[in-house]
């Protein structure tokens, strides 16, 4: 005793510690590659944000000084054009005060103007500006004795024939007087002076400070040849970008390694000033600064990881039981299942869940398909009697939230024929819909569209407080109430039991058929009062177990057909018919089952047939050796035929939607269904309407020869199935944005 326990013991410590394992892999895995995706991705978009911000600084900052330059170009022009600010009025001991005044009033114009200085090639050493004239001797050493002015270098740069902008060294500084030489030229177009602005660099370095964060980076203007411009306020400039070769190697390279930590660089040109404008950001910095948030992140990181490993383990260790007692209850409800002895618990728990999945495979994958087809499936498989275990019944009923009352239950089979024309059509969408799940006082019903049968299958359920006939009417009064229509209607007689439902559809539509074949004036027809009124005007032909034997052995149902058999012959044995009414009676019943067997089948059924019996039990063996055959090939066709049509319908309409005459009611007739059912088919299974999905295809082929071919585009829009070609041009630029020749434009 003692070794068997301790084994037992030890397989269940084993299977603790799979669980474990299993859930420990199901939490760390995608816990640590969501951890190492989201730590990625955080420095990806930190480095990003970092990129994205110093180039938007650097296209504020390059916007406010063109804005600024562009306005000195203006104001250049405008002294050239004045004629108070002429080189005569200049010279002129009187009028040359009206100039002083001129350069006044455009210098307050602009914010970064040190000064404003009119140079003429005329007089080589000598500035005007708004506080009067002076040399250039004096310009550099009185006015601007802080800075290094070189007069060599000084007159090389006055001979300028273009716009320049240059930097003025102040003392062991590289960066000082900022200067922008703008010409001056005459009508003709010849330069005959300039006039340079000067431009304080505390200006600018205000300009450029207020678009860039101190603590973490800096902002520099570079001209042509690399030379420095200026840069934003900081405590000295790198060692990096000093010179021009420096400045040039630096600007090459995306990223710098210094001491201070990595520098990222970016940079934008500005074409029409010849300016460079390079933003320097140490993200080594902003990083730091971000290490107190992610030491707080990686905290509750870690927390949420031991939660997690604490939770798994007090959830593995509960789920252990209720899955042991899964396996038990399969092992209680499964009968028939023999597993390999081999197995240990959890392989046989395996083992049953597969068995019972194959065999409920093919109904969960039309269901997982075709989600909003799963309860009419679902009812459609009901009907047709493909169910045998009433748990697998209310287990299937309950999953696509099938509520019935458990009194009784039977089918009626309304008759859809009648809708043949376009005005018609909603009032069958609108039947079905309204048919889909109605309820009244005391009764449940569900509808199905039939579509070999153009009926609509209403399932319905009875408490014991209301009986079949008060059931009736009142869905036939909301029908007529709601939808205006009284379609021909065939009910079933009432069973006790659901996996009977068959029985009662296939007699509705015995009834639906007796109306017709028999061109009866009213439009209800109880099987049930069919066959009475036989047994109350004596010995009749059956017609309501012909009617029945028929749709039987159509819905492949031989357990009803054979039963329907021993009963035709059971009644014309006890009514004892002469030779002759005999002889028509069982030739009739013979040449039924063989005309439905030769539609099913094929003629090859009428060479196997004996008709040479001798007495009537004879004929009832071979008619129900006939209809086995019959109902055993009827169920080995496809059991829906909507799924059939599935493929055939989407390929015509995809291969089809360029006629210019494709309509729902060519579609149905291709097909050989009703409208309405087309209409329905293609809203449930596309999500659009008909219209509304040719449309669409349209609408993609005409984009696809927009952008791979030349073909004007009138031919495009006319050979996909549009006459009127300009009002499909509004429309495609109503739902596209764009009108089709902006659209081949735009992708190409």
């Amino acid at each position: 005793m003692r070794k068997p326990l301790l084994a037992k013991i030890k397989f269940k410590k084993k299977n603790f510690q799979r669980y474990i394992l299993s859930y420990l892999l199901v939490f760390l895995v995608p816990f640590s590659l969501i951890s190492i995706i989201w730590y990625k991705t955080s420095i990806d978009s930190l480095n990003d944000q970092i990129r994205l911000s110093s180039r938007n600084y650097l296209l504020q900052v390059r916007s406010i000084i063109a804005n600024n330059m562009s306005q000195l170009d203006m104001l250049t022009k405008e002294i050239g054009a004045n004629p108070k600010t002429t080189e005569k009025m200049a010279k002129h001991p009187y009028y040359s005060v009206e100039m002083m005044k001129e350069l006044q009033r455009y210098k307050i114009t602009s914010n970064i103007i040190d000064e404003m200085y009119i140079y003429y090639y005329d007089e080589p050493n000598k500035f005007y500006s708004s506080a009067g004239s002076l040399d250039l001797e004096t310009f550099g050493k009185v006015r601007y004795q802080s800075y290094n002015i070189d007069k060599k270098q000084m007159k090389k740069l006055l001979d300028t024939k273009v716009p320049s902008i240059e930097t003025i060294p102040s003392g062991n500084q590289a960066l000082g007087l900022l200067t922008y030489l703008v010409p001056l030229t005459s009508t003709s177009g010849s330069a005959y002076g300039l006039v340079m602005y000067t431009m304080k660099m505390t200006d600018i370095e205000g300009i450029l400070d207020k678009t860039v964060d101190k603590d973490t980076g800096r902002v520099y203007m570079v001209g042509e040849n690399n030379h420095l411009l200026a840069s934003s306020s900081g405590e000295k400039l790198p060692s990096y970008f000093k010179e021009p070769k420096e400045i040039q190697l630096a600007m090459n390279s995306s990223m710098i390694k210094t001491s201070d930590g990595v520098i990222r660089m970016n940079r934008l040109k500005d074409n029409d000033f010849g300016i460079q404008y390079v933003s320097f950001t140490n993200t080594s910095q902003i990083f730091k600064e971000l290490n107190r948030t992610n030491a707080l992140v990686l905290l509750v990181v870690f927390i949420v990881l031991i939660t997690g490993i604490g939770a798994i383990l007090i959830i593995g260790r509960k789920q252990y039981q209720p899955i042991r007692k899964i396996e038990r209850m399969i092992d209680n409800r499964v009968d028939a299942i023999v597993e390999p002895s081999h197995l240990s618990d959890f392989d046989k728990f395996e083992y049953h869940v597969t068995h019972f999945l194959k065999q409920n495979e093919q109904l969960h994958q039309e269901v997982l398909r075709q989600t909003p087809y799963a309860r009419e499936q679902v009812i459609r498989r009901l009907l047709m009697g493909r169910f045998n275990q009433l748990e697998e019944i209310q287990l299937l009923l309950q999953s696509v939230n099938i509520h019935l009352f458990d009194a009784g239950y039977f089918v009626m089979l309304i008759d859809t024929k009648m809708v043949n024309s376009k005005t018609s059509i909603q009032n069958q969408e609108f039947l079905m819909s309204f048919l889909d799940d109605l309820s009244g006082e005391n009764y449940q019903a569900y509808g199905s569209e039939m579509l070999s049968e153009q009926a609509i299958a209403l399932f319905v359920s009875l408490d014991k407080k209301v009986t079949q006939q008060s059931a009736v009417t009142d869905i036939l009064k909301k029908i007529v109430s709601a939808n205006s229509v009284a379609p021909a209607t065939g009910i079933g007689s009432v069973v006790k039991e659901l996996k009977n439902i068959n029985r009662t559809y296939i007699e509705g539509l015995a009834a639906l058929e007796y109306s017709t074949v028999f061109e009866k004036r009213t439009n209800i027809h109880y099987y049930e009062e069919i066959s009475k009124k036989q047994e109350v005007d004596g010995f009749e032909y059956p017609k309501d177990e012909k009617l029945k034997l028929n749709q039987s052995l159509l819905q492949g149902d031989f357990e009803i057909a054979s039963e329907t058999i021993e009963l035709m012959i059971t009644k014309a044995i006890k009514s004892q018919l002469n030779p002759t009414e005999l002889k028509l009676y069982t030739f009739d019943l013979l040449n039924s089952v063989v005309g439905i067997g030769v539609e099913i089948i094929g003629p090859s059924l009428i060479t196997e047939v004996n008709v040479e019996f001798r007495n009537l039990t004879e004929l009832k063996l071979e008619l129900i050796h006939m209809s086995k055959k019959i109902c055993l090939a009827v169920q080995a066709k496809p059991k829906s035929q909507e799924t059939k049509l599935h493929k055939e319908i989407f390929d015509y309409l995809n291969r089809e939607y360029t006629s210019h005459d494709i309509s729902l009611e060519q579609v149905a007739s291709e097909f050989d269904v009703s409208i309405s059912f087309i209409s329905r088919f293609i809203k449930k299974e596309s999500g659009h309407t008909f219209s509304k999905y040719i449309q669409e295809l349209r609408l993609e082929q005409i984009k696809k020869e927009l952008i791979d071919t030349d073909k004007p585009i009138k031919d495009i829009i006319v050979s996909v199935g549009y006459y009127d070609v300009s009002n499909y041009t509004r429309k495609f630029k109503s739902i596209v944005g764009m009108t089709p020749g902006q659209f081949r434009n735009a992708n190409r």
